[in-house]
């Protein structure tokens, strides 16, 4: 059955007792203390991490987006392997896109070239390839997020390619370890405000910018609950694996941060380089330009069911707020400058930031509060 999350909030926001702004602004800050930095080494070269996850036992996978190559790492910073390697046999890939981890410490890789997950299992500290299989956007439409499901089944979060006047909608479904589709449309909610990006054979990709855009938030923690949230809002629902429907976590009254000068000009200043030339993409992100921010631009889970939510400050920066797997707001997280949080596991935050000459460090925090 088909759920249109955005109505689905509407009904269920009456379920939980509200909790005011000032008492998530008044939070005592977490405390945290720095453990290590990771950097490059002889057998660890990196340009760039665009993601990072951690795994049972502690250890690290890096993506490196700019060589497009999988690492893993000890907590240490000690270099075990790379993942997998360049080329279209088993086990490789080109475009190493999105990446997960399942409980059962499978390794997934969506690789965007050839449009197939390959599949990585850990044996004696080592990651080997396991399996592949392909997907096909045709049948069911170009994915952004995938989330393993259990029993080799995963969830998998659609986005059309290009934007229109028409309702524009991200599609949850679930697939299974061949690809195939074994339930379609979970849910589904739009995504408006969004602009296309128009390559040199028409329309490249559809865009949203989370610090000006509503977008709609989806998420699954360690234990297989669902979550969802509509940035503009605080309002985040969570669905365990046993229910049918969503229920209210986290329901704040927070006010919306206006959408300013400085916020435009970064925008404009950074997507430069996708905008020159290309004259209807500036004027469809200009005509996007709204009045407020949303409240907040991502939440994530940690493997204590407790929910960080980034939200947006008077700054144009962001900083974090740490709630309680009941929605119960503990406290502010602030990590010092271009310190961009990637995952908390372990009792340990794990965030990444660039040095001034564009190297990528890894840091990681023990949460003592």
């Amino acid at each position: 059955m088909k759920l249109l999350i955005p109505t689905l909030i509407f009904l269920l926001a009456g379920c939980s007792a509200e909790t005011s702004e000032s008492d998530t602004f008044d939070l005592p800050f977490l405390e945290i203390e720095h453990v290590i930095e990771i950097s490059e080494s002889e057998d660890l070269l990196l340009s760039s991490i665009t993601n990072l996850l951690v795994d049972s036992e502690g250890d690290l996978i890096l993506v490196d987006g700019s060589q497009r190559l999988v690492y893993a790492v000890n907590s240490n910073g000690k270099f075990i392997q790379q993942i997998g390697r360049h080329g279209s046999g088993p086990g490789e890939y080109q475009f190493p896109g999105i990446v997960a981890l399942s409980n059962d410490n499978q390794l997934h890789i969506f690789d965007f070239s050839s449009q197939s997950v390959i599949n990585y299992t850990k044996e004696n500290g080592e990651w080997n390839f396991d399996s592949d299989f392909g997907v096909n956007f045709s049948e069911y439409g170009f994915f952004s997020t995938f989330f393993p499901a259990g029993n080799q089944e995963f969830y998998v979060v659609t986005n059309p390619m290009i934007a229109s006047d028409d309702e524009s909608e991200s599609v949850v479904r679930k697939i299974n370890n061949q690809g195939k589709v074994v339930q379609d449309s979970i849910y589904s909610y739009p995504q408006n405000e969004r602009f296309t990006v128009i390559g040199e054979n028409g329309p490249s990709m559809a865009m949203t910018i989370p610090n000006m855009h509503r977008q709609g938030r989806f998420n699954v923690d360690f234990e297989g609950n669902q979550y969802f949230g509509w940035t503009d809002s605080l309002t985040i629902l969570r669905k365990s694996p046993e229910k049918s429907s969503f229920v209210p976590v986290v329901h704040i009254d927070a006010n919306n941060l206006p959408f300013t000068d400085a916020t435009r000009d970064s925008i404009l200043s950074r997507y430069s380089v996708i905008l020159e030339n290309n004259n209807q993409a500036r004027r469809d992100l200009i005509s996007s330009f709204p009045d407020t921010k949303p409240v907040y631009s991502d939440f994530k889970i940690d493997d204590e069911g407790r929910i960080w939510v980034q939200m947006f400050n008077e700054e144009e920066d962001t900083e974090w707020v740490l709630f309680s797997d009941e929605g119960e707001p503990l406290y502010r997280v602030s990590l010092p400058d271009r310190n961009n949080l990637r995952t908390i596991r372990h009792g340990n935050i794990y965030s990444v930031e660039n040095t001034e000459e564009g190297l990528p460090v890894i840091n990681i925090y023990s949460i003592i509060s």
